[in-house]
């Protein structure tokens, strides 16, 4: 293929997302995600300089979605946020001229509360405000917005990590006191005689008067 043919073909960006792992902290995949656009695809299509953008707008990397079994993880802020973007990216470079056709979503079981149209309608949403704005596409808040979302999920796990280990210092200051009762408890009943239940005295000559007086006895 020579230089002209590649200039003049199809440019597609093809960006995998890594497969999480069972240690993976909360919210690391829609932070990947994101990043992803940030620094791979956004850079590279403002670059590219489009006379218009057409978006074929699918949904079925909802996290609550079975097609993608939520190994994507998206939610309703992230297509908002992704369609922002792209509308910052078209006032940017082709005078905001941007079309968006629906692409799918299989998640519709709950009507208007659904994943699916609720993602519809953020979409829908971020298309009309981002029209209404006319906010250009800046690199530099892509970067700070990256470093910004990294920090506050590092620290919701060190919250999350220091609630867990309270709870399993308290679950082990439990389990000693219950071991201490055990044992003091065993210590104070050493050498004690087994006691029986005491029996009280029974006047079996009273008692047989009475039930005759009362005539149940011959």
């Amino acid at each position: 293929m020579g230089e002209e043919s590649k200039l003049n073909c199809c440019k597609i960006i093809n960006c995998g997302l890594p497969l999480p792992s069972r240690e993976a902290v909360p919210g690391v995949q829609r932070l990947e995600l994101r990043d992803t656009y940030r620094k791979t695809i956004f850079p590279r299509l403002r670059e590219f300089d489009p006379d218009i953008i057409f978006i074929s707008a699918g949904f079925d990397a909802h996290k609550r979605d079975t097609m993608n079994f939520g190994y994507v993880g998206m939610v309703e802020d992230d297509y908002e946020w992704v369609t922002e973007n792209l509308v910052k990216i078209a006032n940017s470079c082709c005078n905001g001229r941007i079309v968006s056709v629906l692409e799918g979503g299989y998640k519709i079981h709950g009507g208007i509360v659904s994943p699916f149209a609720r993602s519809v309608a953020s979409h829908v949403r971020a298309l009309v405000d981002g029209g209404k704005s006319r906010e250009m596409f800046d690199a530099i808040d892509c970067e700070w917005e990256s470093k910004f979302e990294r920090q506050i999920l590092e620290d919701r796990e060190r919250k999350r990590q220091q609630k867990q280990e309270r709870q399993r210092a308290m679950e082990l200051a439990q389990r000693q006191q219950q071991q201490n009762n055990i044992v003091e408890e065993s210590n104070s009943n050493e050498g004690e005689p087994v006691r029986k239940r005491r029996r009280q005295q029974v006047d079996y000559r009273a008692l047989y008067e009475h039930l005759q007086r009362e005539g149940f006895a011959n």
